[in-house]
């Protein structure tokens, strides 16, 4: 099953969800960063929504790591980052959030959505 991407915009335009659903491979994680951070810059987005629920990885530990690393070079670092969860990819979104909350970026994963928009919209009270 090939990886498909939908992109929807919530918050009045201030967040965007990318969900991801099929395989992932770690070869699009890298191509897509770059374009993720550009997207990002020009529609001025303040959160960020990545949705995993249907997502399968083939990503070794060591790729996302350099996953990470894209996103931290091109990524603005004001933005709130929200991972969406299923339990079969729970310990991958962990893993990035770590990385990217390490990175300097305020994220956290969710496995409710309604929880992951209020988070990356800012109106969660944090």
């Amino acid at each position: 099953m090939s990886m498909t991407i939908t992109r929807t915009e919530h918050a009045n335009g201030r967040v965007l969800e990318i969900h991801m659903s099929g395989v992932n491979t770690a070869a699009q994680s890298l191509a897509n960063a770059p374009k993720l951070g550009e997207r990002v810059r020009e529609n001025g987005y303040s959160g960020l929504i990545m949705n995993y629920q249907g997502c399968r990885f083939d990503h070794t530990v060591g790729q996302f790591t350099k996953v990470a690393e894209a996103l931290d070079k091109s990524l603005p670092k004001q933005l709130r980052v929200a991972y969406v969860y299923e339990q079969s990819n729970l310990m991958h979104a962990a893993y990035i959030t770590r990385l990217m909350k390490s990175a300097g970026f305020v994220t956290r994963a969710f496995e409710d959505f309604d929880q992951a928009l209020l988070f990356a919209a800012n109106e969660d009270g944090e």
